[in-house]
């Protein structure tokens, strides 16, 4: 085994070991919640699944069925990087780009759909590209009950087709792009204002900057000089389209990155390609380059993983990025610990995520950010350290 294969399995092994370490601490989210009490969808059934078979084992139990797509997700992740690069040290370096992505390590743990976007969309790209096309096009239909992100992937395969003039790729994305928007619709809502920054961003998180920067470098490239592959098609389509769209309204980015992050393979492929042309007197910048790249992945994905300490030095902790979950957590374990197992509030997210943790809607208490005669002030502390204060009033029958 080379040391560079010895890398990657232990670098893997510890991916594995932090998730499943943040999947047991995580508190359920906002949407989480919503979904687990309202949600009718396959994300909410797995959700149930997971309970249903670990019930002793908290937020991990909503979050295993998840943890499992993940490890299935960086199978066809590495399957398909074999089926695309020729060189070991390429298919490693997309894997491990892969893996520590801020975008891939967030949707192992949290219950949504991008971990069932990427398997089956995965699963496609693996068997058309070893020309196993009708039992590609049998994977197409079930891509359409995952949720509305089917939208974009079926309209980045109409275009595809149209383009290689495949009659019967093209047939089976015009019935299903049909199907997707007589099920979810296209949305374009509101008065248009313009989200690019903000969508940019959203991006940039995901990948990190840094590799997002070069991302869109290579998919340009390649647009202009590289081999135009069914991969590289849908995800500069949904890229461009996500840009484009941002422009007006702001858009769930959520629909948009898992296609577009598969397509990692192609500019690590076009990176190796640059670097071995040289000689080696002129590869010093590209390996800067790579250096200052993954320094800067490795940073964010830690500050992702390992976020709880920011609560302690942020001067405005209720703006931590995890506040959201974290929060109506710390706020229920408050209530208990004055004996309140029941209140009512405005805010039906966070009557959801309260319930999931034990305390039930509509009781005798109201539950309020802001203070009211009579009120008693309940502070959330971590290590410590107040965080943020709600209110509960006695409610008078």
């Amino acid at each position: 085994m080379s040391r560079l294969r010895l890398f990657v399995w232990l670098l893997l092994l510890a991916h594995l070991g932090v998730l499943l370490w943040v999947a047991a601490h995580l508190p359920i989210g906002p949407h989480e919640a919503k979904l687990f009490f309202t949600g009718d969808t396959l994300v909410a059934r797995l959700m149930h699944w997971g309970v249903t078979c670990f019930p002793d084992a908290e937020f991990l139990s909503i979050r295993i069925p998840f943890l499992v797509l993940h490890l299935i997700n960086l199978y066809l992740f590495y399957r398909l990087c074999q089926a695309l690069l020729n060189d070991e040290t390429e298919v490693l370096t997309a894997f491990v780009t892969f893996l520590l992505l801020p975008g891939i390590v967030s949707s192992a743990v949290l219950a949504t759909s991008t971990g069932l976007i990427l398997a089956l969309y995965q699963a496609f790209l693996l068997l058309y590209i070893k020309k196993r096309e009708w039992l590609a096009y049998l994977v197409l239909p079930l891509m359409l009950y995952v949720d509305k992100s089917s939208v974009v992937f079926f309209f980045a395969m109409l275009t595809f087709a149209l383009w290689r003039r495949n009659i019967p790729l093209l047939a089976a994305s015009v019935t299903l792009f049909a199907a997707a928007v007589a099920m979810y619709g296209i949305e374009v809502h509101g008065k248009p204002k313009n989200y690019f920054v903000d969508t940019v961003a959203l991006y940039a998180a995901i990948f990190s900057p840094l590799l997002f920067l070069y991302f869109f470098y290579a998919m340009y490239r390649i647009l202009l000089k590289g081999q135009r592959t069914i991969l590289w098609h849908i995800a500069f389509t949904i890229l461009l389209l996500s840009l484009l769209l941002s422009m007006r309204q702001k858009i769930p980015i959520q629909d948009f990155a898992p296609y577009v992050v598969v397509a990692i393979p192609l500019m690590v492929h076009l990176f190796f390609r640059s670097y071995r042309v040289r000689l080696p007197e002129y590869r010093k910048p590209y390996r800067l380059a790579a250096v200052a790249v993954y320094a800067v992945l490795v940073l964010n994905t830690a500050i992702l993983v390992f976020h709880r300490p920011l609560f302690l030095v942020l001067d405005n902790p209720q703006k931590h990025f995890a506040a959201p979950f974290y929060l109506p957590y710390w706020c229920a374990q408050a209530l208990k610990e004055r004996g309140i197992a029941a209140v009512t509030t405005r805010d039906g997210k966070l009557a959801y995520q309260l319930r999931f943790y034990g305390i039930e809607p509509n009781g005798g208490y109201s539950l309020s950010k802001k203070p009211a005669p009579g009120a008693r002030s309940v502070t959330i502390r971590y290590k410590g350290r107040s965080i943020a204060t709600c209110y509960v009033s006695k409610i008078n029958n």
